[in-house]
């Protein structure tokens, strides 16, 4: 019998035992932190369901901003539709996306844990572990799936890219600029106001060049690259809407609505809005304090040795601050500043090194085999089981699809209508749209945040003209709106709880039809 060689196998696992760590930890935290997950019966985070509506309905044609109207920007819509492409019917093309991403951000986290802990270090593996657990339960990463949790890895790619050249006492690779850029143009066109660590990023790459490398060419070079970069994924977006004859919409929805008719209370000055917003974020997510007060003492204590890994930092933070809570301030947008993080694990870890490194415990003798296997395995399976305990999404777990709203309005629906029509009324994309399978009719699908022009008026034209089988209200009933809704008929209820609060949610279907 002719054996089998498996020594390939084993050599490729030991090459890249960080990236398959990384998935591996990121498939488990977010089967059971994320309501994109198998587990969970539908993820019905309303950002979520909006996202995943747009990429349907590019599959089928409608273009963004024209046909179906939302605030976030065209590369995230085309993520969407190529999710919904293998995955229309369930979320688990929607959790790849979050297991791809967040494990690209753990791996890249580990990647820079080790500039400071050591190549190969075995701290590295506890503390992606530990970092997994922290993102998956604070308050900041809600439902799953939120544009802040994609875009991680890109900002954690640039920290360590940059880190890593500057440990190396050498500038930017041409790559490396590039894909800098390229991630920079991403996060541009998925959620502009997330730029903001990318602005501190180029500022601290002119004050690297010119301060430390002092060469002109090889900075010319470097942001020739990193515009490149963002050049490509600009360009894609620009044929995409000069193609569907949409760059006005482009501008008009993605700019214009959301800088200057975004709602906000607010009468204190641009700083005094920041400050208090991220106070308030911060309060939200206790962990998160802890361990950037960590990592930034850390970063202090080793300033004098490397200055720029301070500067770096400080900069992308502080400008993507300020970008973030320029107006309003939502639970989930702290969890940008998740990716600074892990200097504070680093430093915990820093700290255990030195301590089990001291006379106290010199003379505990441990295998180094047996330290990664055992010490790591058990603080993984730790970290799994606190994130279980104390995600604050995990009581969704123990509902059926039957249970929720959402699927049993769509079973009331189908009894009637093979393809209903729906309008989500006043409030955002709940998932109705999702559960009952079924295409918008209406540009404003449902009820957003932003004041754009028409959208009340346009969703009230469809109730008082009936251009829809069934409208679904929340907390109010239609009857309670400012519309003529004389051609709808209440015909289910039903409760369910969603972000602490409980929810009652109104099925009303067209009198015609029934």
């Amino acid at each position: 019998m002719k054996k089998i060689d498996l020594s390939p196998i084993f050599t490729f696992i030991k090459r890249h035992r960080l990236l398959l760590f990384s998935f591996l930890l990121s498939s488990l935290f977010l089967l059971f932190c994320s309501k994109s997950s198998p587990l969970y019966p539908m993820n019905d985070w309303v950002d979520v369901n909006c996202y995943m509506t747009i990429g349907k309905g590019m599959l089928h044609g409608k273009v963004p901003y024209v046909d179906l109207y939302e605030q976030k920007g065209p590369v995230l819509y085309f993520i969407y539709a190529i999710v919904a492409l293998f995955s229309n019917r369930s979320f688990f093309g929607q959790y790849l996306l979050e297991v791809i991403t967040f494990g690209l951000f753990l791996y890249y986290s580990g990647k820079l844990a080790g500039l400071y802990l050591g190549k190969g270090s075995l701290y590295v593996y506890p503390v992606l572990a530990g970092l997994a657990c922290i993102v998956c339960t604070t308050a900041a990463f809600t439902h799953g799936g939120s544009v802040e949790q994609l875009s991680l890895f890109m900002f954690l790619y640039a920290l360590y890219s940059i880190l890593n050249a500057c440990h190396e006492n050498r500038g930017l690779t041409d790559k490396e600029a590039l894909v800098n850029g390229i991630f920079i143009g991403a996060v541009f066109w998925i959620k502009y106001t997330m730029v903001g660590f990318y602005v501190g990023v180029m500022l601290f790459v002119l004050i690297w060049y010119a301060g430390w490398i002092r060469n002109a060419r090889a900075l010319l070079r470097t942001l020739c690259k990193i515009l490149l970069g963002f050049g490509i994924v600009t360009a894609v977006v620009f044929a995409y809407f000069l193609v569907n004859r949409a760059l006005d919409d482009l501008y008009t929805c993605y700019f214009y609505n959301n800088i200057f008719l975004y709602p906000t209370e607010s009468e204190l000055t641009l700083m005094e809005n920041v400050k208090q917003m991220f106070n308030a974020a911060m309060d939200r997510n206790e962990v998160f304090p802890l361990f950037l007060f960590f990592g930034l003492s850390y970063l202090l204590i080793n300033a004098k040795e490397r200055p720029r890994d301070l500067l770096l930092v400080a900069m992308s933070f502080y400008i993507l601050m300020i970008t973030t809570y320029m107006g309003k301030g939502y639970v989930y947008y702290a969890l940008v500043f998740a990716g600074f993080t892990i200097f504070g694990l680093v430093a915990v870890a820093a700290a255990l090194r030195a301590m089990l490194a001291s006379k106290l415990f010199r003379g505990i003798q441990i295998h180094p085999g047996l330290h990664r296997n055992l010490v790591t395995g058990l603080l993984c399976v730790y970290f799994l089981l606190l994130a279980n305990m104390t995600s604050t999404n995990t009581y969704l777990m123990d509902y059926d699809k039957q249970d929720l709203p959402q699927y049993k309005f769509a079973d009331t629906m189908h009894l009637t209508h093979v393809n209903p029509t729906i309008l989500n009324f006043g409030f955002l994309d709940g998932g109705f749209y999702f559960a009952a399978d079924s295409m918008p009719v209406c540009p404003f699908f449902c009820t957003f945040n932003v004041a754009a022009p028409d959208m009340w008026q346009t969703q009230y034209n469809y109730i008082s003209s009936g251009k829809v089988d069934f409208v679904i209200t929340r907390r109010k009933r239609l009857e309670e709106y400012n519309c003529n809704s004389s051609k709808y008929e209440l015909v289910q209820t039903a409760d369910m709880m969603f972000e602490n609060y409980n929810y009652t949610y109104y099925l009303y279907r067209l009198k015609d039809a029934a």
